[in-house]
């Protein structure tokens, strides 16, 4: 991860002159720092064992940079400093606030140093700074203020080269150079008052997330990324729980109107979110749904309130003295009680102050004993556009109260840019679904061109027509065949082709097919979330794909040439995916409707190590070999195998092993070997001879290996094995072929038409990782198709 970093800073070097970066702890360092800090308090030895792992996590993480002894020494300097200022709470058995941000500057202070030093070695001109020479605060230890004037000045006279500046984040320090810290999460802060002051282009924060989300993804399967928000509805939402920066961030970024771009450090390629002056008008009133839980309701309320001046004014001057935000407030006209939220770990502090703030009130029964109500959770539904939209509310509580959800408290400003209500966290969960299935964010429309509709699309269009009702009602999806085309014709039509009526259609038309002709009327019709559903074997249609792509369009496909062709054509559709920001669903190639290759790319994307790759890929040749055990001859199986549609219609396709070749070569591509079709070891089913003539022929040739595979099918039951026909891919090579396999071996397992892929890496050693279900078929190919499309249609909302 640290070095995908160093990629994604080397990328903004070279897109602009002067780029800054901040950089915050390696993770989980700052709690270790503040536990160790504590520890040193009662248990010294402890407080320093917890030192020695972050040592070790950072030697770890930066080890190319820490073999050079220069930087390891000023390493051991810096680690020497925070084991000695340890050392020092455990003497005095205390640790102030200005000592513990002291302790907890050195996980930002050792990464961002060490990061710069990274930098330097791949070539790049960085620098390091420290931001307490920089980041001037007041002495508000645990969440500084920062003196914005006299930190301008500073950064600008500590900035000014073109070269890469390496920013400690989370830190400052006061005008008297104590050690302050911008309270958690506050890199981003730092990063905003850096851009701020340098009147910055945009400001990049990378998080773990692709943005901000229309809900918690965690508790809305369908909350998708917000591809731009305004300055205040980010500020709402990042106030009202949605983790995704620090809430401070945007005031700087609004001040000088730059632009804030969130990104996912796992996921570069992915578009994230834009922050802006201004929304845009088209979207949705509600644009999110915020959650914020652990909180407390107080209630100040008694008949002596009514019409009394400054009962309001003593009621929040008592909270700001003690420290104490306030999050919500809810006062009713009548004036005869004020409501409002807070933290639950400040509610304590709040009810004892506000209890002697009118005490004398109380005793005289103008004012009832404080109300206290703990286990709540603020939900917002946060818009622009909700300004001036009528009935916004109305659904909102509409359909809570539908759904028996009990509103507690109720908010909304005259803004109208947030409805903030309170319930029982018991019930959030609930109240956020049902919120954001009200205001689902209009429908989803896919359009759809689907080229080849034979044996495998013509049941794509079947299943689509079935299910196209059901998916608009529970998704919100809305699927539009907005073209389909045989070898010979094609209809398009951009409003949508009748699916009950399409074979009449495309019989009567008198479009004759070229794939000329599909892109300049895609491209004319402007469809939004436009897919190209290839369900051909053609090469010549799998060589157009990088045209698909540059149009705009995204591709689905069992078709598995694209994959196999030179590798420099692989690369050029990788990269267009990427640059373009397209998607290319190719899960059907493998396995047809089995996840084999969207499971290799999530342990690929989760940081595993592919070492070894096994299986039986080809439904077809499973079906064939596992029928050999009943005894009819070859050729009768695999005429069977035909005429139940599990075959190519020519089944020397499947029985010349270069559709397994295929197959193998996409999961070695897709692991990250650069390989060709020509360095798969491929045996094939049958002798050369029989791929020559006429099908006719073959068929009557094909009686002639019946003995050859009686045989061999005996020969390996006496040996206890099972004969199969088997990929592998191990140390950079494939083989394909037939193969004896033990009969206590997984690959033995295979019964039908399965397919078994065992994939061994890093994490899956000692028990490998395992796909196993059926692997041909008309409706299990269409299905796998059918599923790429759901979810790249639900990805692009």
């Amino acid at each position: 991860r640290i070095k995908n970093v160093a990629r994604i800073i080397d990328d903004a070097a070279h897109e602009c002159t002067q780029s800054v970066v901040v950089v915050s702890a390696m993770a989980g360092v700052t709690d270790m720092l503040l536990e160790a800090a504590h520890e040193a308090t009662a248990n010294s030895d402890k407080a320093q064992s917890i030192l020695e792992l972050i040592s070790q996590k950072y030697e770890s993480g930066f080890h190319e940079v820490m073999l050079d002894l220069n930087t390891k020494k000023q390493v051991e300097e810096i680690t020497t400093e925070l084991k000695d200022i340890v050392k020092g709470i455990s003497f005095v058995r205390e640790c102030s606030p200005r000592t513990l941000d002291f302790v907890l500057s050195f996980g930002e202070r050792l990464c961002a140093f060490l990061m710069s030093r990274l930098l330097q070695k791949k070539g790049i001109a960085a620098e390091f700074i420290d931001a307490r020479n920089v980041i001037v605060t007041d002495d508000n230890h645990g969440r500084a203020g920062v003196d914005t004037h006299e930190t301008n000045i500073r950064l600008k006279k500590a900035i000014k080269d073109d070269k890469v500046y390496v920013v400690t984040g989370f830190i400052g320090a006061t005008s008297g150079g104590v050690t302050t810290t911008l309270g958690r999460g506050g890199s981003d802060y730092t990063a905003s008052l850096i851009g701020a002051a340098l009147k910055a282009d945009r400001i990049e924060i990378w998080t773990d997330v692709d943005g901000f989300m229309s809900a918690d993804p965690r508790l809305i399967k369908e909350a998708f990324v917000l591809p731009r928000v305004s300055y205040e509805e980010a500020m709402e939402m990042s106030y009202f729980g949605a983790k995704v920066i620090h809430p401070q961030t945007i005031h700087p970024a609004v001040v000088q109107d730059i632009p804030v771009l969130i990104k996912n450090s796992f996921h570069p390629e992915r578009p994230g979110t834009t922050i802006t002056k201004s929304s845009d008008d088209s979207d949705f009133p509600v644009k999110g749904i915020a959650s914020f839980g652990g909180i407390s309701l107080l209630n100040l309320q008694g008949s002596g309130m009514v019409g009394v001046p400054g009962v309001a004014s003593r009621l929040f001057g008592t909270l700001a003295r003690n420290k104490i935000n306030v999050i919500m407030i809810s006062q009713a006209s009548s004036e005869h009680s004020i409501c409002f939220a807070i933290r639950t770990l400040d509610a304590d502090l709040a009810r004892k102050a506000l209890t002697e703030e009118f005490d004398s009130e109380i005793i005289s029964g103008k004012i009832d004993k404080i109300i206290r109500t703990d286990n709540l959770t603020i939900v917002a539904a946060v818009g622009d556009n909700m300004k001036g939209t009528p009935g916004i509310a109305g659904k909102l509580f509409d359909s809570l109260g539908k759904n028996s959800i009990n509103i507690i408290a109720i908010a909304q400003g005259s803004s109208e840019r947030n409805v903030s209500l309170i319930v029982n966290s018991q019930n959030a969960e609930k109240a956020v679904n049902v919120i954001h299935s009200a205001f689902y964010l209009s429908k989803t429309v896919a359009n759809l061109f689907v080229i080849g509709v034979g044996s495998i699309g013509s049941v794509l269009l079947k299943q689509i027509q079935e299910e196209k009702d059901e998916l608009l009602q529970r998704k919100g999806l809305q699927l539009n065949i907005c073209g389909v085309a045989n070898v010979d014709k094609m209809v398009i039509d951009e409003h949508g082709i009748d699916l009950s009526k399409w074979k009449e259609l495309l019989q009567a038309s008198e479009n004759k097919t070229s794939i000329d002709e599909i892109l300049k009327k895609l491209k004319s019709f402007r469809l939004v979330n436009t897919i190209i559903i290839d369900c051909t074997a053609a090469d010549e249609i799998s060589r157009r794909y990088a045209e698909f792509l540059r149009a705009g369009l995204h591709i689905v496909t069992p078709n598995k040439k694209a994959n196999t062709m030179e590798q420099s054509c692989y690369d050029e559709l990788k990269k267009l995916t990427k640059d373009h920001r397209l998607h290319y669903r190719y899960e059907a190639t493998v396995g047809a409707g089995l996840p084999v290759i969207s499971t290799l790319q999530n342990l690929i994307y989760s940081g595993d190590d592919i070492i070894k790759i096994e299986g039986i890929l080809s439904g077809t040749l499973s079906y064939i070999f596992n029928n050999l055990a009943t005894g009819k001859p070859f050729s009768r199986i695999v005429k069977d195998a035909h005429d139940n549609g599990f075959t190519e219609p020519d089944p020397r396709d499947d029985l010349s092993g270069l559709d397994v070749a295929r197959k193998i070569l996409i999961l070695a591509r897709e692991s990250g070997h650069k390989l060709e079709l020509d360095d798969v070891q491929l045996t094939p089913v049958l002798p050369e001879h029989y791929m020559e003539g006429d099908l006719e022929t073959f068929w009557k040739k094909l009686p002639a290996e019946d003995a050859k595979f009686k045989q061999m099918h005996e020969h390996a039951t006496a040996s206890g094995n099972r004969l199969r026909y088997v990929a592998a891919f191990n140390e950079g090579v494939c083989k394909v072929g037939i193969m004896e396999i033990p009969s206590d071996h997984l690959l033995s397992k295979a019964s039908a038409t399965d397919n078994i892929v065992q994939i061994t890496t890093k994490r899956y050693f000692e028990s490998p990782l395992t796909v196993h279900g059926p692997g041909a078929g008309r409706e299990v190919t269409a299905g796998g198709i059918f599923a790429d499309i759901i979810s790249l249609a639900l990805h692009l909302a």
